[in-house]
């Protein structure tokens, strides 16, 4: 349980907030006395397809603090992925929707924005060629944005977690995490930190030590991080092919 005061009176808008990390985090968040508004698929519909209605709302009606959670990733061939729909939904719907709120954050003269990235934003991996553009994207907009609000009482947050055990990571992403020795946190322990971060204010919040070390690297060395990923490559391709194989056999078999 949250100290009742900690949010007491302010309003949270979040997106994701029914998935493995959002359900805990929504808890965290009612527990410190915040009305919290979260966006259900199942009960609101699309989000990307009622952005514009999304926006409208919170432009009418501007939370104390919006949280961008919602997002998939989809692991494949490059050519094999809907990149407009992956990138629609991880990144053009959190950057809709903090513009959305700028306008009465600002009149207001307080606000904050959690933006959620992802570890594969500032390492990209093979096969996650959607969902890093999404994520890398979303970096360089809450950097650029929390630079563009300095001095106003509104805060960025961007959290960046790496694998999580959630919905998200199963079938062949499972496959591949597991093949190549991914490290996973805890759902309820990821939320307790964004929880965290939002009391807190921070900036930014990476988790795991070894991907940090390795995005410094990855920004700054670029070719060790090529070379290194190379297994990973040919591990996700062998997953790739064979569960391409699979299905087509089965395929087959339905339609004999």
């Amino acid at each position: 349980m949250q100290p009742k005061g900690l949010l007491s009176g302010k309003t949270v808008y979040i997106t994701g907030g029914t998935g493995g990390i959002g359900t805990p985090l929504v808890q965290h968040l009612k527990d410190a006395g915040a009305n919290v508004i979260v966006y259900d698929i199942e009960k609101d519909g699309d989000l990307v397809g009622n952005l514009d209605q999304t926006c409208a709302y919170l432009k009418a009606n501007t939370p104390d603090i919006l949280i961008n959670m919602a997002g998939y990733n989809v692991f494949d061939y490059c050519e094999e992925q809907d990149l407009e729909a992956i990138i629609a939904l991880n990144m053009m719907v959190p950057v809709r929707l903090c513009q959305a709120v700028l306008p009465g954050m600002k009149a207001r003269g307080s606000g904050q924005v959690v933006n959620m990235g992802s570890m594969t934003g500032l390492i990209p991996l093979p096969h996650l060629t959607g969902y890093v553009t999404a994520k890398a994207g979303l970096k360089g907009f809450s950097d650029c944005l929390r630079r563009e609000l300095g001095g106003t009482n509104i805060t960025v947050t961007h959290i960046v977690p790496r694998a999580v055990h959630t919905g998200m990571n199963t079938g062949t992403r499972a496959e591949i995490n597991e093949r190549t020795g991914v490290h996973h946190d805890n759902p309820a322990d990821v939320a307790a930190r964004i929880f965290e971060a939002v009391i807190k204010k921070e900036r930014e919040v990476r988790f795991g030590w070894p991907e940090r070390f390795f995005a410094f690297l990855n920004a700054n060395c670029p070719r060790i991080i090529d070379q290194g990923l190379q297994k990973n490559r040919k591990i996700g391709e062998e997953i790739l092919d064979a569960d391409k194989a699979r299905k087509k056999q089965q395929a087959q078999k339905a339609a004999a």
